[in-house]
């Protein structure tokens, strides 16, 4: 696990997302869980060798099954938001369909696995904002919307440490069907006037407030060029023939960042339409 300082810990290698540690008198407060079970036993050896194995909640950034599958596997005591309680009930039945259509690879060598998975319901939810006095920690969690419905972000005042869930990650920005443009920037933002020395990613590298800034860019760039072409009289299907993206993306060409690209720009031609 990657140590940030004497109370957070990072584990970035698992299948799946980034699970996060924090260590407080109250006991542990996990962000996220493994999808694999091996990985689910390795990270319970290693909270071991850091404290009694007491966690004291679990939490979920959102309700996208590579961030709990391992939940029920942890604890019981799970925190999410209030928007992805629905999303969550419906991987319980559905969830074998959801790997095998965005990881086919993945579900053929672990089919087993994830047709016999508990998925963890949480046992309390929050709407706005949640804080956690957990003795020497406290944990600030907040709807941010963006990424997901049920996205949510965990603060960590005394550490400056922000749990950003896929709402930042190195790269490409992971769009998904039900994305919200104008949450996501507004999100972005905010972190600007946050005291935060380490952002947490819901995947891949530590990163910081830099990372935001460029996520940012990148999203008010997109909004703008698809905007003015909105404005010029141009369609949905031309604008995605007529738009140059080139200056600014964040990581070089690839078939995977070209339908992300192609699915920003239809979602937000739609919600701009709404607007």
């Amino acid at each position: 696990m990657i140590q940030i300082n004497d109370n957070v810990f990072v584990e970035t290698e698992y299948l799946g997302c980034n699970v996060g540690c924090v260590l407080t008198e109250k006991g542990l407060v996990l962000v996220d869980s493994p999808v694999l079970p091996q990985d689910t036993r390795n990270l319970l050896s290693e909270l071991g060798k850091l404290s009694p194995p007491d966690i004291a909640y679990l939490v979920y950034t959102h309700e996208h099954f590579d961030h709990l599958i391992g939940g029920a596997h942890l604890t019981n005591r799970i925190i999410a938001h209030q928007a992805s309680i629905a999303e969550i009930a419906r991987l319980k039945t559905d969830l074998p369909n959801e790997v095998n259509q965005y990881f086919p690879d993945i579900y053929r060598e672990f089919n087993q696995v994830f047709d016999n998975v508990e998925i963890g319901l949480p046992e309390i939810v929050f709407d706005e904002k949640l804080e956690l006095y957990m003795g020497n920690r406290t944990l600030i969690l907040f709807h941010a919307g963006g990424h997901s419905i049920g996205s949510a972000c965990i603060y960590i005042p005394d550490d400056k440490i922000l749990f950003a869930g896929d709402n930042i990650v190195a790269g490409m920005p992971l769009v998904t069907p039900n994305s919200s443009f104008r949450e996501w920037m507004v999100l972005l933002r905010n972190i600007q006037n946050i005291d935060i020395a380490t952002i947490v990613p819901g995947h891949g590298p530590m990163c910081d407030k830099d990372t935001a800034n460029k996520t940012l860019i990148y999203f008010e760039t997109v909004s703008n060029r698809v905007e003015n072409l909105m404005k010029a009289g141009i369609g949905k299907e031309e604008i995605l023939d007529e738009i140059d993206l080139a200056d600014c993306l964040l990581a070089p060409m690839s078939e995977t960042n070209e339908q992300s690209i192609t699915l920003t720009i239809n979602m937000l031609y739609d919600q701009l339409v709404k607007e």
